[in-house]
C-alpha cells in the first residue's frame, strides 16, 4: 500500500478556492451563452438577410405540414372510432343472429299457424 499524504486544512482551503472559482465561471458562462447566441444570431441575419427570410419561409411552411398531418391524424382518427361502432354491432348481429333464427322461425310458425286455423278463415 502507497503511502498516502495527509490532507490538511490548506488543502481544503485550496479546494474549496478552485470550486468557487470555477463555479463562478460556470455562472459567468450560463449567463452570457443567450447573449452571444442571439449575437450571432442577428450577425448572420445582418450577412445574410435573404437566406435568414428563406429559412424563416422554410421553417414556417415545415410547421405548417406538421400541423395539417396531425389534424389530419386526428381527423382519421376520430373516422375510426365512429366507424368502429357500426361494425361492433353488426359483428354482435352475426353472432346471434344464427342462434336466435330458430326462437324467431317457431314464433312466425305458431304466428301463421294461429291465422290458418282462427275461426274467421273457417
Amino acid at each position: 500500500m502507497k503511502n498516502r499524504k495527509q490532507i490538511t486544512e490548506e488543502d481544503l482551503l485550496v479546494t474549496e478556492a478552485l470550486i468557487a472559482e470555477s463555479y463562478g465561471r460556470l455562472k459567468k458562462s450560463v449567463v452570457q451563452a443567450p447573449h452571444k447566441a442571439l449575437g450571432s444570431v442577428g450577425g448572420t441575419i445582418r450577412k445574410h438577410p435573404f437566406a435568414a427570410a428563406a429559412a424563416a419561409v422554410a421553417g414556417g411552411i415545415g410547421v405548417y405540414m406538421i400541423a395539417t398531418r396531425m389534424a389530419s391524424h386526428r381527423a382519421d382518427a376520430r373516422q375510426k372510432r365512429e366507424q368502429s361502432s357500426p361494425d361492433l354491432v353488426k359483428e354482435m348481429l352475426l353472432i346471434f343472429l344464427p342462434m336466435a333464427a330458430p326462437h324467431i322461425a317457431m314464433y312466425i310458425q305458431k304466428y301463421l299457424g294461429a291465422l290458418v286455423h282462427s275461426p274467421k278463415n273457417k
